[in-house]
């Protein structure tokens, strides 16, 4: 599950307890997924030093909203995550892509 989330658990006390980040991000956890930019970086949710958004493109204004979860079980074939650099995707968008790489394993 990829996607811009529109959440951060820095925003958690602005939302109903079950309704904010940390909520979902747990729901999420109990149904065998994880989030691959956290299981990678070994960062905790709230505490992203990569943002992946800029409030209206000003760089002063950085978070982490969005987010690849994926199973549990393909938390061992992640080889690398990355962000994409503010300067080279300013022109483009407001956020930046996330890149999850995984390893290939024959079935």
């Amino acid at each position: 599950m990829l996607g811009d989330f529109n959440a951060n658990k820095i925003w958690d006390s602005h939302h109903p307890k079950d309704l904010n980040f940390s909520s979902m991000a747990a729901r999420l956890h109990r149904r065998g997924l994880v989030s691959a930019y956290h299981h990678n970086r070994a960062q905790e949710f709230g505490s992203e030093s990569d943002p992946t958004f800029y409030l209206q493109w000003n760089e002063s204004k950085p978070y982490h909203i969005d987010y690849c979860f994926l199973p549990n079980t393909w938390a061992s074939d992640i080889v690398d995550v990355h962000v994409g650099a503010f300067e080279k995707w300013r022109t483009i968008s407001d956020h930046r892509p996330l890149l999850v790489e995984l390893r290939r394993t024959e079935v």
